[in-house]
């Protein structure tokens, strides 16, 4: 269906309700067409177009700004801001002017736009004349957006604290709320309260909708359930539903790179993140940021500065891409520091400060020692941060802050042993036998050295020191002779959850089978008899 092929013009004066709720339908349909074809310039301003001429009341009217908002939230920023500045040309009433002025502020903070602030203000002049429900919340939702690009988790949570998503008024917009408040949830480390909002209910037509699914991966992502993150991920992006913005996708390619790579399968790594290394202009480099912070641990894919000065430039704009997976800031900081770009790590490093200063919170003041330690080779700083991780969820992040603990300068080799160790178990843990094996290795050079390491029986009580509640349960009940089912079912938790214990088991204790655990189990237990 063409532009063309719908009548845009008035309808008769005596049209029935009816008759107003198809021809909704149709300009509805030409919408979508034209964004399905590339054009969500065009399909925006037919929506502000039908706005404008303010045919059919109120009701009619909130259903042309929701389609309105749907549509813009599919599109890249840079086409969103175009669509959304042409309607703000047409002649639309105070009420539908202040909400579209909203969306466009929201947009523009959401990307570190240098205008964010005037654009947020002009908005809330707007609003404040019109008394508009819809701009209320979109001018809400920019100002929280503000907040997080600046790293204030705080202010944005109490920003979005005023929004009621289950409010009738607010079911258009109910999924958006609930995706920034599941962010600001992720930065400030409350991982438990994210998987909560990410379970709720969202209106399935709404492309925020798949935003809750992305954020959700990211979580899994950042406490590492690595294997559930890459499934879902992988599920959501082969779906092929047209309602998956581009921001969305970029996330989950981030996400399944992520697994991939910490799987040890760089190849199928690099073949999700080819589309991501496509040089963008910005607005629209800012979605990729994500996938290229992962992208960055792997040189193979492109000279490393080139990624670098991407990232850190769009970073210095909006910090929002650092939030919701605690190891990007640490990698980055690594990865500069590999190639040598003492300024990147420099700068990255500043900004993960920067959000601790204003995010006070126990994981950034984690990061900001494991960044600075990165940055000034500074082990003291790596041992705070290794004790700040310890006391969040975030075991991908603690198990990186420890390798990297391990490949400090001077550190004692005992010490250094004892990180790697560590270290590998917890990759060992989460599903990352890639980033295991690495680990591996650095336990190897460290053995080689000469130097006296733990003894058999001593490395076993560390292993045993090391298991959680959970683990060690799995492992006293395998010990004694129970199956793995057997031992689901008397936990309450899945087969898949006890193997991957035992396999963490193995790892820590370093054995291999269940006659190996039999001997270790027994042989712990007559020493501390």
């Amino acid at each position: 269906m063409s532009e063309s092929s719908f009548n845009a013009g008035p309808l008769p004066a005596d049209d029935t309700a009816g008759d107003a709720e198809q021809r909704r339908h149709r300009l509805f349909a030409v919408a979508d067409q034209l964004r399905l074809a590339g054009r969500g310039t065009e399909a925006l301003r037919v929506l502000a177009a039908e706005i404008a001429a303010n045919r059919s009341g109120d009701r009619q009217r909130a259903q042309l700004l929701g389609r309105l908002t749907q549509i813009a939230a599919l599109e890249q920023p840079s086409v969103a801001l175009a669509g959304l500045r042409g309607a703000l040309h047409q002649r639309l009433d105070a009420r539908s002017r202040s909400t579209v002025l909203a969306m466009v502020a929201a947009i523009a903070a959401r990307t570190g736009h240098p205008d964010a602030d005037a654009l947020l203000r002009d908005a809330g002049t707007a609003h404040a004349a019109s008394g508009d429900h819809s701009s209320a919340r979109h001018l809400a939702l920019g100002r929280a957006a503000r907040s997080l690009s600046h790293g204030d988790l705080p202010g944005a949570h109490a920003v979005l604290a005023a929004l009621d998503p289950d409010a009738w008024a607010a079911r258009k917009d109910a999924a958006s709320i609930r995706a920034e408040r599941i962010l600001v949830q992720l930065g400030l480390g409350r991982h438990q309260d994210a998987r909560s909002g990410t379970d709720e209910t969202a209106s399935p037509d709404t492309p925020a909708s798949s935003r809750l699914t992305a954020l959700d991966c990211l979580r899994m992502v950042a406490v590492g359930e690595l294997p559930e993150a890459g499934a879902l991920a992988v599920t959501t992006l082969d779906s092929g539903a047209v309602d998956i913005s581009q921001e969305v996708r970029a996330l989950l390619v981030a996400v399944i790179a992520e697994v991939r790579y910490r799987r040890g399968d760089h190849d199928a790594a690099r073949g999700v993140l080819g589309r991501c290394l496509t040089e963008r202009q910005w607005p629209d480099s800012t979605m990729w940021t994500s996938a290229l912070c992962v992208a960055v641990r792997d040189p193979a894919l492109s000279e490393p500065a080139s990624l670098l000065n991407r990232v850190v430039a769009d970073l210095h704009r909006s910090v929002r891409p650092l939030l919701p997976v605690p190891q990007f800031g640490p990698r980055l900081v690594r990865a500069a520091v590999a190639a040598g770009d003492a300024r990147a790590a420099r700068r990255v490093t500043e900004l993960v400060e920067l959000v601790a200063t204003r995010t006070p919170v126990p994981l950034w003041h984690a990061l900001a020692a494991q960044t600075r330690g990165l940055l000034d080779r500074d082990p003291d700083a790596l041992r705070s941060a290794v004790d700040g991780l310890r006391t969040t969820a975030a075991s991908p992040a603690l198990a990186d802050a420890l390798l990297d603990l391990a490949n400090a300068a001077g550190l004692r080799p005992v010490e250094a042993w004892d990180a790697a160790h560590e270290a590998a178990a917890l990759y060992a843990r989460i599903g990352a036998p890639g980033d295991q094996s690495i680990a591996d290795r650095r336990c190897v050079e460290l053995a080689a050295t000469g130097h006296r390491l733990p003894s058999v029986d001593e490395s076993l009580r560390r292993g045993m020191l090391t298991l959680t509640p959970a683990e060690e349960r799995v492992a006293e009940m395998l010990a004694a002779g129970a199956t793995k089912k057997e031992a689901a079912g008397s936990l309450f938790v899945s087969f898949h959850t006890v193997d991957t214990q035992l396999r963490s088991v193995y790892h820590k204790l370093g054995i291999h089978n269940r006659m190996q655990l039999v001997r270790a189990w027994d042989r712990y237990k007559a020493t501390i008899a």
